[in-house]
C-alpha cells in the first residue's frame, strides 16, 4: 500500500495513484481524559487492524507554572497531574491490545490545538483521531475551538468520532459519497480494506441536484428541460455506481448503490446516513473542484460540522495542508486556515 499523493498530469488534473489510494501507517489519537475522548480508542484499534498501523496516544497538559519560593504548591499539583496523565495514557494503551511495538503514548504541554498539530507533523501521522466533544462537552453542532483548529491544520486524514452516536464499532455499514470525480473514487481502496476486515456492507451514494424554480429559472419550458437533464444525470449515475461496484468492490461481501435527487446535497447525505443506518461515513476531503488552500471542500466541511456519525475524511492533498505555497527555492510556507465555522461557502 502507498500513501495518498497528488499526481498531476501535464495539464494539472488529479490522477489516482496506483495501488492503494491511502495507507494509514501511523495514527495520532487525541485524548483529554474525558469520557467522550475515550470513544476514540475502539476506532483506533479498528483502523490499526485494517492497515497494520502504529498508534500514538496524545494528551496535552497546560504548561507547568513558574515556581516562586517558598510556595511550591502549584508546581506540586502540576506534577501530580502529569503523573496521573501518564498513568491514564498507560492504561489506555493497555486497553488497546495489539503488539507493544505498534503502541506508544506522549504527553505534550501548551495549547491543545497547537500541540496536537505539531505532534502530528513531527510523527508524520497519516491520520489524526479526535472526538467531536471534549472535556467541555461541545457537540458536533457546536464544535469547540480546539477541534476546529485541529481539523483545519492537522496534516493527513482525520477521523472525527461522535460520542453520542449509537454506531457500531467496527462498523456494519459504511457510507461512501461519490460525486463522479477521480478524487472521490480514490477513497474506494480505503473503504474496501475497512469493510473487508469485519464484513461490513458498503453503501455508495450519489446525489443529483433537483432543479428548483428561481428568478433565473422560471420559464416552464426551461424548468422542464432542467428536470429532463437531471433525470438523464440520474440514469448515468446509476450506471456509474454499478460499474464501480463491479470493478472495485468485488472483495466486499455486500455493496448497495443509491442515487437520490435532492435540492441540497450535503444535508441529503446526512439524512441518508441516518435513514440507512450507517455506522461510519468515509469520503475524500475534496471533490470534483478542489481548492488546495482549503483543508476540506464544502461537503466534507459540512459533514464535519453537522454530522452525527463517525466521519473518516481521507485527505487527498496531504502536501497542500502543510505546504500550500512554495517560495521558489524548494521550500514551502504553511497556510493558516480559518476554523470551519468561520469559512464562507465554497466548492469542493
Amino acid at each position: 500500500m502507498t500513501n495518498a499523493v497528488e499526481m498531476p498530469t501535464s495539464r494539472g488534473e488529479f490522477v489516482c495513484p496506483p495501488g492503494r489510494a491511502a495507507a494509514v501507517r501511523h495514527m495520532l489519537v487525541c485524548l483529554d481524559r474525558s469520557a467522550a475522548a475515550h470513544t476514540c480508542l475502539p476506532y483506533a484499534r479498528f483502523i490499526a487492524d485494517a492497515f497494520e498501523a502504529k498508534i500514538t496516544l496524545l494528551h496535552v497538559m497546560p504548561s507547568p507554572p513558574v515556581t516562586q519560593e517558598p510556595n511550591r504548591t502549584d508546581a506540586l499539583e502540576w506534577e501530580i497531574a502529569r503523573r496521573e496523565a501518564e498513568q491514564y495514557l498507560s492504561d489506555a494503551e493497555s486497553s488497546l491490545g495489539g503488539p507493544s511495538e505498534t503502541l506508544a503514548h506522549q504527553i505534550a504541554q501548551g495549547d491543545p490545538a497547537e500541540q496536537i498539530v505539531a505532534v502530528a507533523r513531527d510523527l508524520h501521522a497519516d491520520l489524526t483521531i479526535l472526538s467531536s466533544q471534549g472535556a467541555r462537552g461541545e457537540s458536533a453542532q457546536d464544535l469547540g475551538s480546539t477541534v476546529q483548529h485541529v481539523l483545519a491544520s492537522a496534516p493527513g486524514s482525520v477521523l472525527l468520532t461522535q460520542p453520542t452516536s449509537s454506531a457500531s464499532v467496527p462498523p456494519k455499514r459504511i457510507l461512501l459519497p461519490l460525486d463522479g470525480s477521480v478524487r472521490s473514487e480514490c477513497v474506494l481502496p480505503v473503504v474496501v480494506d475497512l469493510a473487508r476486515l469485519h464484513g461490513a456492507e458498503v453503501l455508495l451514494v450519489h446525489i443529483v441536484t433537483e432543479p428548483a424554480s428561481t428568478a433565473v429559472l422560471s420559464d416552464a419550458q426551461d424548468i422542464q428541460l432542467a428536470r429532463s437533464l437531471a433525470s438523464r444525470i440520474q440514469a448515468n449515475a446509476e450506471g456509474y455506481l454499478a460499474r464501480l461496484r463491479e470493478r472495485m468492490l468485488h472483495e466486499v461481501t455486500a455493496v448497495q448503490t443509491l442515487v437520490v435527487r435532492r435540492g441540497e446535497e450535503r444535508q441529503a447525505l446526512l439524512d441518508i446516513a441516518s435513514q440507512r443506518g450507517a455506522d461510519m461515513v468515509v469520503l475524500a476531503a475534496h471533490g470534483s473542484t478542489c481548492n488546495a488552500e482549503r483543508a476540506f471542500g464544502s461537503v466534507a466541511s459540512y459533514l464535519l460540522a453537522h454530522g452525527h456519525l463517525p466521519l473518516f475524511v481521507v485527505q487527498d492533498v496531504p502536501n497542500g495542508r502543510d505546504t500550500a505555497h512554495g517560495n521558489g527555492n524548494g521550500h514551502a510556507h504553511h497556510v493558516a486556515r480559518a476554523p470551519l465555522s468561520a469559512r464562507p461557502p465554497e466548492g469542493d
